[in-house]
């Protein structure tokens, strides 16, 4: 209980200060977590429901297309943003695992939530593994940190009421120069969520962005295509090597 006053506390401070927290050092105490706030940081952020007319786009009218003629059986199924999406060598990155890709093109959780029935038909896969990061995007009308997480939590917890036996994988949002001036709300989200998912059966965070930079923390844009926000092909195989032993190890359990 007091995990989760402390989460809504946060939560309704950051609401209220108009700002998001920026995270100093993390440090563990009795089985629970203590986020030390250093400073604070202005959010522009505008309540609006434009999100919800983007619901339509061709790349989710391509998924219910696709939803009519292929397997559903599967080993993962992988849905989220466009991270997702244009891992156009999955199937032969995570072979010999059968694995189906239904990410669409500017995805945020927002609309995920809304096209959830969309996004996964009626397949029938033993894990999920998820990325978006568009609610952390930098287009004005952003979420604060805490809101995406509790949005992800929703997601889980529609996931684990729908699919029980399946564990869920999600991915960490990737660091990228694209969006620096986002990076501190993204540690504190990667923060959240890698305690959220160490502490929630079936739900496992893996942080495929630690991989992507330098010894010094700075972005190896050398992993990243040219407009410096999604990777490029020796990026997805450095998130094949991250991933790929984890789950081969859950399904051959």
């Amino acid at each position: 209980m007091k995990r989760e006053v402390f989460v809504v506390a946060v939560a309704a401070m950051l609401l209220v200060s108009g700002c998001y927290a920026q995270v100093g050092s993390v440090e563990r105490r009795d089985g629970g977590v203590v986020y030390h706030i250093d400073s604070t940081l202005p959010v522009d952020y505008v309540e609006d429901m434009e999100w919800v007319l983007r619901y339509d786009n061709n790349d989710v009218e391509e998924l219910r297309q696709r939803a009519l003629t292929e397997d559903k059986e599967c080993d993962v199924l992988f849905f989220g943003s466009s991270s997702i999406r244009l891992w156009r060598s999955l199937q032969e990155d995570m072979a010999p695992l059968k694995v189906v890709n239904r990410g669409y093109g500017g995805a945020q959780l927002r609309d995920i939530h809304y096209n959830y029935e969309t996004v996964l038909a009626d397949y029938r896969p033993r894990a999920f593994v998820f990325y978006c990061d568009n609610d952390l995007g930098g287009f004005g009308r952003d979420l604060y940190p805490t809101q995406l997480f509790d949005l992800y939590r929703l997601l889980v917890e529609r996931l684990k009421g729908d699919y029980p036996d399946c564990p869920i994988y999600i991915l960490s949002i990737k660091f990228n120069e694209n969006r620096a001036h986002k990076r501190e709300e993204h540690r504190l989200f990667n923060a959240l969520m890698a305690d959220y998912a160490e502490y929630t059966d079936g739900v496992t965070f893996v942080d495929v962005n630690t991989p992507l930079l330098n010894e010094d923390g700075s972005v190896n844009n050398g992993y990243f295509e040219q407009d410096l926000l999604h990777v490029n092909r020796k990026g997805y195989a450095v998130w094949t090597s991250v991933l790929k032993p984890m789950l081969i190890e859950e399904l051959q359990r």
